[in-house]
């Protein structure tokens, strides 16, 4: 709406805060082609009353987690590149889990599965609806219905996610019903989510691959994380795995990675994975795990976290090494190696170091530094000689740093 001032100068009024800003929300959601394509996972739940982790950016640039599988929504402030977590206060409104568009004039959107009227056991039946914010904390439901998939479609019955395509047009992945598609497809909008219409007609991976997840490469493509083997939980294929795409809607599903499996942490059932890029460098693949049918008693869902691992360019150590700007975990030497390398790390103070070695299935088979150790190059020998040939990673924690590297051990 517009007005004529006193001074016959036009002011103009509308609903969006002038001068406001978009969110700077992609360098979180956007890796390197090989960043996020193998991960070490730790079991212990990274926050209480865990399930469906679901991330955010908000307009002042704080990280939210929020966990989706108690008898309530939890909500964290993510800190120290997710080192700790602290509660925010609630439980603030919004739909357990879903997808976040990012508004230009620096609202944001969340669109999330909300049951049918006419849903029956035999029918899960569901639809997507929408949250408004301003802030990212505080929410507000919208009216109307934003996506009622057709009778082929029946239903929404995984968590909605979304990807920005351009500008206006936004994509979201979906799971079919569970009794008939039970697959992944795509709706699209080209009106910043308020609108949405069918896309893919046929499921774009392949049947029993659920929970997706995209996420933005630097070469342009886009990669989409899911659960695979939904319909063999705890076998040896199934778990997290990713595909990636030129258009994010084209998936060749011959090229699917496995790289969380089920097997790496026996008795729980990996599900709806939400990856993220920290300020710092370091990749995290959210999990909601479940305990595994036929498993001993593992307690409630959990939410857990796998760490990825990420390039470091190569550095020339010469210059002054003993008085380092930045942490460093470099590349073992040799690599490959027979029975033993050297693994060299800097540290720019003081600091507890603890470097551990793990095989693929993410166990801890050697503890190499668990002390306090000071500022500067450090290196140490590894000696694997009891070890069988394979590929193992090394991860070096020092305060609130965590970086981890692939080596190859052949006898």
């Amino acid at each position: 709406m517009t007005r004529t001032g006193p001074y016959g100068i036009l002011l103009l009024f509308c609903s969006w805060p002038l001068f406001a800003q978009p969110v700077v929300w992609k360098p979180f959601f956007t890796l390197a082609p090989d960043e996020g394509t193998r991960f070490v996972i730790d079991t212990i739940p990274v926050v209480p009353g865990g399930g469906v982790p679901v991330l955010n950016i908000t307009n002042a640039g704080d990280i939210l987690l929020s966990s989706a599988g108690g008898p309530q929504l939890n909500f964290f402030r993510v800190l120290s590149n997710g080192q700790s977590y602290q509660p925010l206060a609630g439980p603030i409104p919004r739909g357990p889990d879903g997808g976040f568009i990012y508004l230009p004039d620096g609202r944001v959107r969340f669109v999330t599965e909300e049951f049918a009227p006419d849903r029956t056991p035999q029918r899960h039946k569901s639809r997507v609806v929408s949250w408004i914010s301003s802030d990212g904390i505080s929410w507000t439901k919208e009216a109307g219905i934003r996506y009622q998939p057709g009778i082929e479609d029946d239903s929404i019955s995984s968590v909605v996610s979304t990807i920005q395509v351009s500008n206006a047009t936004w994509r979201m992945y979906f799971v079919g019903d569970f009794y008939r598609t039970n697959g992944t497809r795509t709706a699209i909008s080209h009106d910043w989510g308020l609108t949405w219409q069918k896309e893919s007609i046929h499921n774009i991976l392949k049947r029993g691959d659920v929970d997706p997840h995209p996420v933005y490469l630097t070469n342009g493509r886009i990669r989409l994380y899911f659960r695979t083997g939904f319909h063999s939980p705890g076998q040896s294929r199934s778990g997290i795995g990713y595909c990636d795409s030129d258009d994010g809607l084209r998936f060749d599903t011959l090229q699917t990675r496995l790289v969380i499996p089920d097997t790496s942490a026996p008795g729980l059932l990996k599900l709806d994975p939400a990856v993220i890029r920290f300020p710092n460098g370091s990749v995290a693949c959210y999990i909601g795990a479940s305990p595994a049918p036929g498993s001993p008693p593992q307690g409630s869902p959990a939410l857990i976290v796998a760490w990825g691992t990420q390039p470091v360019p190569v550095r020339d150590e010469s210059r002054n090494p003993n008085h380092p700007g930045e942490y460093v975990l470099f590349q073992n030497y040799p690599n490959p190696f027979n029975a033993q390398t050297t693994i060299r790390f800097v540290l720019t103070v003081n600091q507890f170091v603890v470097l551990s070695v793990f095989d693929l299935y993410g166990r801890e088979v050697a503890s190499l530094l668990r002390n306090e150790e000071a500022a500067g190059a450090h290196a140490v020998t590894f000696d694997a000689s009891a070890l069988a040939s394979g590929i193992y990673f090394f991860q070096l924690r020092a305060g609130s740093f965590a970086q981890t590297r692939t080596m190859v051990l052949v006898q």
